[in-house]
């Protein structure tokens, strides 16, 4: 069924894109397809489609920020290692959220105490322990 009214609707908007008829014919189509458009069975057709079309992009969206939502957990958890969360600190150090304390904090830039790709802390102490893990 689908397929016919997508055969008909696609017919008639080929002979009107590509009638020679003139203005009056092609108004004259408008009329008829704009009463067909505003029938009950129609509306309710398009109520129904946009309904099932807006259920679908609020899973959609769910989906995406639930995704997204792991995502940053993720990066946080990964990033954090060695250097506070933003959670109130690290369980397995026992720290409070506060940044540890270096001998040298003045001249300490800012990746202080943050793991570098091969282990090692960068910059003063990891909160942590020290050292690769």
């Amino acid at each position: 069924m689908k397929g016919k009214i997508a055969f008909v609707l696609g017919a008639a908007v080929g002979y009107v894109l590509g009638s020679r008829a003139g203005r009056e014919r092609y108004e004259q189509i408008k009329r008829g397809a704009q009463k067909v458009w505003n029938t009950e069975p129609v509306q309710k057709g398009v109520g129904l489609v946009r309904d099932a079309a807006q259920t679908r992009v609020d899973e959609a969206k769910a989906v995406v920020v639930r995704a997204g939502k792991g995502a940053v957990a993720a990066f946080l958890n990964d990033s954090g290692r060695g250097a506070p969360r933003a959670s109130g600190g690290d369980p397995r150090s026992g720290t409070s959220g506060a940044a540890p304390k270096s001998s040298a904090s003045a001249d300490t830039p800012k990746t202080a105490g943050v793991d570098t790709p091969d282990g090692d802390a960068e910059g003063g102490a990891s909160s942590s322990g020290g050292g690769a893990a």
